[in-house]
């Protein structure tokens, strides 16, 4: 293949990667997007419940209490992230130390001189990308375990199971359980009532069913007819002292209710802080780990790796040179005979991608081309 049209190809190549980027930005716009919609909550106990009735401030305690499980499912994609990440970089040394064999294993016939050179210089490379992997690797370690330590901190061991809880749960119990202890002594003397109003519910509908066959029946004794009537009005009696009793602790109940929700929703307030503060460790976390895995620094080592082999090909390989060593090696020239000049080919392809390295590196920004397509023509006409 010609430079020039090798240097052709990189250019066009250099432009669909130009034009890829923003494909690749949308893309993953996309997909993050399509992430968002299926953040809804499945199916849960207490997903249609009121967080103030019975004992449903639980469902804050296991919230917080699962956040545990949560941030290790994330670090374990990390670490299966660096797994992948580690198994690379063996390959990469595993491919470098082949590779290198087999070039060194090659017949001295066809392959010699800087073209040869050539070839272990850039195998070389594996092995620098490997070391930049590595170290990639290793500070994206430093996070997890960073992230882990916190976690172990924030989450004690239960002494009962290897199930871990936060360090502030039985606190958190406790100040629920207190603020809605006077709720729940309500709450079992309106139980007790209405159990008692359902007894004498049934106790005054049989009275009144006695009287009433009482009266259709003859020859009764007054005394008989007075007692169940008398039975029924103190059963009457007792119904509406219970129903007031009632009707009391009900207004009793509902006032405590309200007051139940003030204190409860203070000790929710605590729960958002060390929930908060779970969700901001993830949230760092997971910055720290997107920076290493892919911040412009990777990409970087990469043009560094680059330039450093196009440099060495720029300077020490040369076809014209590689033809004369072979030439003189096997006696077509000897020492007398003046040698072929190098050819201006690769030069010009040098040049071609010295190029390209200038266009990708001195692109104008965004202000330079609004400033100039906002020039006056008579400035441009100067210049």
């Amino acid at each position: 293949m010609k430079p020039r049209f090798k240097s052709a190809i990189l250019r066009h190549t250099d432009s669909i990667k130009r034009s890829n980027l923003s494909e690749i930005t949308d893309n993953i716009r996309s997909r993050v997007i399509t992430t968002n919609n299926d953040n809804g909550y499945g199916s849960n106990e207490y997903i249609h419940l009121n967080f103030y009735d019975d004992d449903n401030y639980l469902s804050i305690i296991k919230c917080i209490n699962g956040g545990y499980r949560i941030t290790e499912d994330m670090l374990k994609f990390m670490l299966d992230y660096n797994d992948c990440l580690q198994k690379h970089i063996e390959n990469l040394k595993s491919c470098s130390k082949k590779s290198k064999s087999k070039v060194k294993a090659q017949s001295m016939l066809s392959s010699y001189h800087t073209t040869r050179a050539a070839q272990l210089k850039t195998i070389c490379a594996f092995s620098l990308e490997a070391e930049y992997l590595q170290a990639r690797h290793d500070a994206i370690q430093e996070v997890i375990d960073e992230c882990r330590t916190e976690l172990n901190r924030i989450y004690s061991k239960e002494s009962s199971n290897s199930s871990r809880k936060h360090n502030r749960t039985d606190y958190i119990i406790d100040s629920f359980e207190a603020a809605r202890s006077a709720l729940l002594k309500l709450s079992e003397k309106l139980s007790k009532l209405k159990e008692k109003k359902t007894k004498e519910d049934a106790a005054l509908l049989e009275a009144k069913i006695l009287c009433e066959n009482l009266s259709y029946t003859h020859g009764v004794k007054e005394s008989k007819t007075e007692k169940a009537s008398n039975s029924r009005k103190k059963h009457e009696q007792k119904l509406e002292e219970i129903e007031k009793d009632i009707a009391r602790f009900q207004d009793e109940y509902e006032q405590e209710k309200k007051t139940y929700r003030v204190e409860a929703r203070r000790i929710y307030e605590k729960c958002r802080v060390l929930e908060e503060e779970r969700l901001e460790l993830i949230g760092d976390t997971l910055i720290k780990f997107i920076k290493i895995a892919y911040s412009s620094e990777n990409s970087m080592q990469h043009r560094a790796i680059y330039k450093e082999l196009k440099s060495y090909f720029k300077d020490e390989r040369d076809t014209t040179e590689d033809l004369n060593f072979w030439a003189q090696t096997y006696g077509v020239y000897d020492s007398t005979m003046p040698l072929p000049t190098k050819t201006n080919q690769n030069d010009d392809a040098h040049d071609d991608d010295d190029d390209d390295d200038d266009e990708e590196e001195e692109e104008p920004s965004a202000a330079d081309t609004t400033t100039s397509s906002t020039k006056p023509k008579s400035e441009k006409k100067q210049k």
